[in-house]
């Protein structure tokens, strides 16, 4: 997935020297001209067929299918553990694609009037709707990009080289400087795009520190901590088909420890490992203000980063 402006471009350029450009297929839209004869053929000519598509990146040897497209468009096709994106400051993001309308497109309006258009509030929501970021198989940083290169290459055994491309800067960690009128009026305007980015940013430093120590990371969630119920989803790609094994804990002492082996149905559409059989579900009598928090019994890994709080009757 090519977030616009969080260094995709750069990723992509490498990714075609490491797997070779003819194994490297676009989707940038019906008329763009890096959009793939192929992919056009199966996604916008004619009775569209993505699935059909399928058989004929399998067939291509095709290593990776990118573009400007939600997370949603291909992730049944592929798995929510081959899907990858990278995510960027929400205010340098901005900044850096008004100067790119600029420079390419001749756009003569303010930068004001260009980040108040609401088709440009909470673009990374937008297209990452709909799915937990704990889910998605790689989240990489831009301002990190020499560290999120390092575990992506480890992860899926690739060797993407860094390059900087498509920039209107000196280098993808350098900051734009922006108005301090405009900071407070973007902030306003993308709150969903900063609550996301500090997620990405949580769960990337805890992978980082993780692949530091040599520790697979588990894609896990607490999806409710209930009066009555404590449940959620985990998996390790690192372990193939091997349940993760799940300690609860509440108020900071052990409760159980489960293993993730429930169906959890709303998840197929992402097509996650075990055939979304990851799920986990612990039922009690808990009382409101308890911390609930979960740990994967293997590694340590503590999900989520804070304990949450058990609500009233009726709550999650």
């Amino acid at each position: 997935m090519h977030i616009p402006k969080t260094a995709g471009t750069s990723f992509r350029l490498g990714a075609e020297k490491c797997f070779g450009k003819s194994r490297v297929w676009y989707d940038y839209g019906a008329e763009e001209k890096e959009t793939s004869t192929i992919v056009k053929s199966y996604v916008y000519q004619g009775a569209p067929d993505v699935w059909a598509l399928r058989a004929e990146l399998d067939s291509n040897n095709i290593a990776m299918l990118g573009g400007h497209v939600t997370v949603g468009k291909f992730v049944s096709l592929l798995g929510i553990e081959n899907t990858i994106t990278f995510v960027r400051d929400p205010l340098q993001r901005i900044v850096s694609d008004y100067q790119h309308f600029v420079r390419h497109y001749g756009y003569e309006h303010s930068f004001r009037t260009f980040f108040s258009r609401p088709v440009m509030h909470n673009r990374i929501d937008k297209l990452l709707h709909g799915v937990n970021p704990e889910a998605i198989g790689f989240i990489g940083l831009t301002e990190r990009y020499n560290d999120s290169l390092e575990i992506f290459n480890a992860r899926y055994r690739a060797s993407v080289p860094r390059l900087e491309a498509n920039q209107g800067k000196a280098g993808v960690d350098l900051l734009h400087d922006i108005a301090e009128e405009d900071v407070k009026e973007l902030k306003k305007l993308n709150r969903r795009d900063l609550s996301l980015y500090e997620k990405c940013c949580v769960l990337f430093e805890a992978r980082l520190e993780m692949y530091k120590n040599g520790i697979p990371y588990a894609h896990a969630f607490l999806k409710e901590s209930g009066p009555k119920r404590i449940s959620g989803w985990a998996w390790c790609a690192e372990q193939g088909d091997s349940p993760v094994r799940v300690e609860v804990w509440v108020n900071g002492e052990k409760f159980t420890v489960v293993s993730a082996t429930e169906f959890v149905p709303d998840l197929c559409r992402l097509r996650p490992p075990r055939g979304g059989y990851v799920g986990f579900s612990v039922t009690g009598a808990f009382s409101p203000g308890d911390k609930v928090q979960c740990r994967v019994q293997d590694t340590g890994q503590w999900f989520p980063e804070k304990a949450r709080t058990v609500p009233e009757s009726g709550g999650r």
